[in-house]
């Protein structure tokens, strides 16, 4: 069964007379994926095929085709002709399967040439239309934070967004791949939008983890969290690109739209909010900044001593805390210097120890501080963490974190295991028949999303919170 592209000048001339039906798609808005084709005349004096069943098509019958659309007719549920170009086609039953279509692949060519046919009148028939057209607005959002490798923060964040997407059906290779693997068949099988695909809790996850490969694109590239927005163009090429399965499909992402900014969930804005004190803080304006508030308050509570002296402890309070004050923030000029040392400005000995009341460098063979007269603190204990080994000086041991004098606990005992000989054993080999021990069994749990099968030795065969394939990935 093919087809013969009718004449521009027989729209309206005698041919047009002949035509047994006319079939067209009707309307078709930007909301459907695919219509089926409808009768122009039927039940009016134009036709001339009275006495034809529902799902058959006279031989000699007229199909339109309207731009942005590809047509297929499918015989006995297989595609028999598929048609991209704009115009009016004539049903030839006695001729070969055909294709109006510009510049195809081969392996659309091959969909036909499966099948040849002798004239023989298909028992089903049906028309079909997919649109080419671009079908926006297709809502998303994200019901738990998705992860982001933030390149300036140099950390992982968590971002919450929501918004729409385009897809589109691009030429007639993937109307083919879009009617095979998506579509309804049958001849009762009738239209389907976008809403009716798109609704399909599998479709969501799959643009999900597309959408988390375009964000990985977009980190890669330097782009920081606050900036996404602006890089929307980039977020929907590389989405698309991680969305193989859909291409398999006849499907790929045209633009990504957000609806609202990309926001943080509370958690990383807690990180962030830190992140940025503490950057703040390393700016030796604010560190000066702070410094003099400080002091001041300070200042102001000596000053206003009450007590033992009175007044005067208040002005030597005051006097001590400014002279403080004075040397610390000479600390904070613009060209860091070095401190003068307290014995007239040589260079202090290599070693030594540092007062912790003035922060003067002594030697380690004095006792007080030249600068103050403090006393030399003394070196703290050092002892061995008996669990670990590592040495501390603190009251918990930094590697481990078991308790100064705390003893190591003894060893677990190894678990026993029962060979199929009857013998009890805790090695690695039944001591009986020599038989190695049996390898635990395989307990899974997804490494995308963290889910846990109830029984996590028997695992689905995909992760039902983000579709994953559970696999050697997977193994705990």
């Amino acid at each position: 069964m093919g087809l013969i592209k009718a004449a521009i000048g027989a729209v309206s001339g005698a041919l047009g007379d002949t035509w047994k039906e006319e079939i067209h798609c009707g309307s078709i808005d930007n909301k459907t994926l695919l219509k089926v084709g409808t009768k122009m005349h039927e039940g009016s004096a134009r036709t001339s095929n009275t006495k034809g069943t529902e799902n058959y098509i006279s031989n000699g019958s007229a199909i339109m085709v309207e731009t942005g659309t590809c047509m297929l007719t499918i015989d006995n549920g297989k595609i028999t002709n598929i048609v991209t170009e704009p115009g009016r086609y004539i049903l030839d039953n006695s001729s070969a399967p055909s294709i109006f279509a510009g510049n195809i692949k081969d392996s659309l060519k091959d969909v036909l040439s499966r099948f040849t046919y002798g004239g023989t009148p298909a028992a089903e028939q049906k028309v079909v239309y997919i649109n080419l057209q671009e079908i926006p607005g297709i809502p998303f959002g994200t019901s738990e934070p998705m992860p982001y490798f933030d390149p300036y923060y140099n950390t992982s964040i968590e971002l919450r967004c929501f918004g729409r997407f385009s897809i589109q059906i691009p030429d007639a290779e993937a109307a083919v791949r879009f009617y095979t693997e998506v579509a309804p068949k049958g001849v009762d099988a009738g239209d389907l939008s976008a809403t009716a695909v798109f609704s399909n809790g599998q479709y969501k996850s799959e643009f999900i983890q597309a959408l988390l490969g375009g964000l990985a694109e977009l980190s890669e590239q330097g782009v920081m969290y606050s900036r996404i927005q602006t890089k929307l163009v980039p977020l929907a090429q590389a989405t698309a690109k991680s969305a193989v399965n859909w291409q398999e499909r006849g499907l790929i992402i045209k633009s990504v739209g957000f609806e609202g900014p990309v926001t943080l969930s509370e958690a990383s804005k807690k990180l962030l909010g830190a992140r940025l004190e503490a950057d703040t803080q390393l700016d030796d304006r604010v560190q000066k900044a702070m410094m003099n508030k400080s002091i001041a308050a300070g200042i102001e509570a000596m000053g206003s001593n009450e007590g033992s002296g009175g007044g005067m402890m208040g002005v030597m309070g005051m006097g001590a805390m400014m002279n403080m004050g004075g040397n610390l923030m000479g600390s904070y000029n613009t060209q860091p210097q070095q401190p003068t040392p307290p014995n007239g400005g040589a260079a202090a000995p290599a070693g030594g120890w540092k007062c912790t009341a003035c922060g003067a460098q002594n030697p380690d063979n004095a006792n007080f501080c030249s600068g103050c007269g403090a006393k030399k603190p003394a070196p703290p204990e050092t002892w061995v963490c008996a669990s670990c080994g590592a040495s501390n000086t603190t009251n918990f041991c930094s590697n481990c974190g078991a308790k100064k004098g705390a003893q190591a606990p003894a060893p677990a005992a190894p678990a026993a295991w029962k060979c199929e000989c009857g013998s009890e054993n805790t090695t690695k080999f039944c001591s009986n028949c020599g038989k190695p021990k049996p390898a635990a069994p395989k307990k899974y749990k997804c490494d995308k999303c963290g889910w846990v099968p109830p029984d996590p030795e028997k695992p689905p065969k995909f992760c039902p919170e983000c579709g994953d394939l559970f696999d050697e990935n997977d193994v705990q």
